[in-house]
């Protein structure tokens, strides 16, 4: 069946370079051409012949182009992507075709496309260079900001957030938390942006900048968000990094406002600790399951063990000297 699905794209390959020759009596016809060429794709990839099946791809959105079919030579530079990230695992070569297929997208006219394109290319990139994953994020923030589709993003922004987090890139989190805020602010979407704001406070903490998350604390609480229990969660953050009280802030993270934050920030959150404090309160864990191995059955050396019952009268005849052998014994001496 591969073979058989291997020659009828030969065949549609064929028929699709005879639609681009040109001569006296006959202009290209882009169009059919770009038709064969998606077929002739299809049939390599059923036959799992899937190099095969993106350079037909690639013919076939060069073909569309030409024929001002944009949206359909995105949809192509597309589909040849995905083969290469999930079938051929070649993530550099998929993020350059979704990269390309988002500016064929956006020439089109089609920003969430194009924006889409953009996070599928970083996703391709995470595993292997977050860096550069990390700038296709933030090429598709500031994609869907400059198209005033900030509204429509925000889970691209969260996404970004979450690698940027995960990957210690603290400072580039802080400032795409703070253009999701003004989203929020665009759309008075108040409880997302009291999330926002605590987040942008764990975050900068966790960078080791408390000055900053201090001044960001103020800022935040000449609005709304001094009203919220966001607001009180910071305060205590800030109160614990300030008193070097790190049961405070053990306490403060457990609380639920923290738990339903983004699964990153949440993470984040749990593993801060003030700068040379040293919890005082014992925690059951340390107590059970982390010295397991060490633990020892409490006994306390000067606890007294029960005393025998006191011996009865009868017992006390049968041992006891009797007292008439005594008194005869001192006349004797």
């Amino acid at each position: 069946m591969e073979d058989s699905k291997i020659q009828e794209a030969l065949r549609y390959l064929e028929q699709g370079d005879k639609a681009t020759e040109k001569n006296w009596f006959k202009k290209p016809e882009w169009d059919v051409a770009g038709q064969n060429y998606e077929k002739a794709a299809s049939c390599f990839k059923a036959a799992r012949s899937y190099d095969q099946a993106i350079q037909a791809y690639q013919k076939a959105s060069d073909a569309l182009f030409k024929s001002d079919s944009l949206f359909m030579a995105a949809k192509t530079t597309e589909s040849a992507a995905t083969i290469a990230a999930l079938h051929l695992k070649q993530p550099e070569r998929a993020a350059e075709m979704y990269k390309k297929a988002s500016d064929l997208y956006l020439a089109n006219m089609s920003p969430d496309r194009a924006g889409e394109m953009l996070e599928k290319g970083a996703r391709a990139l995470e595993p292997v260079n977050v860096d550069s994953a990390i700038e296709l994020y933030m090429a598709a923030c500031s994609l869907f900001e400059s198209e005033d589709r900030g509204r429509f993003a925000i889970d691209t922004f969260r996404k970004a957030v979450a690698v940027m987090i995960k990957h210690k890139r603290y400072e580039a989190a802080v400032d795409i938390l703070h253009r999701l805020n003004a989203i929020y602010q665009s759309i008075s979407n108040q409880q997302g942006l009291n999330k926002t704001c605590l987040s942008i406070i764990i975050t900068l903490l966790a960078a080791e900048d408390e000055v900053e998350a201090k001044k960001q604390f103020q800022l935040f609480c000449l609005h709304a968000f001094v009203q919220s229990e966001e607001s009180a969660i910071a305060s205590a953050l800030l109160d614990a990094f300030e008193q070097g009280d790190q049961d405070l802030l053990t306490q403060t993270v457990r609380k639920q406002t923290v738990i339903f934050l983004d699964n990153e920030i949440a993470k984040l959150a749990r593993g801060l600790q003030v700068p040379g404090a040293i919890s005082q309160l014992p925690t059951a864990q340390s107590n059970t399951s982390n010295n397991e191995d060490n633990y020892i059955i409490p006994y306390h050396v000067d606890e007294q063990r029960p005393l025998p019952p006191e011996p009865t009268e009868a017992s006390t005849s049968t041992f006891a000297p009797n007292q008439t052998e005594i008194e005869d014994e001192d006349d004797i001496c």
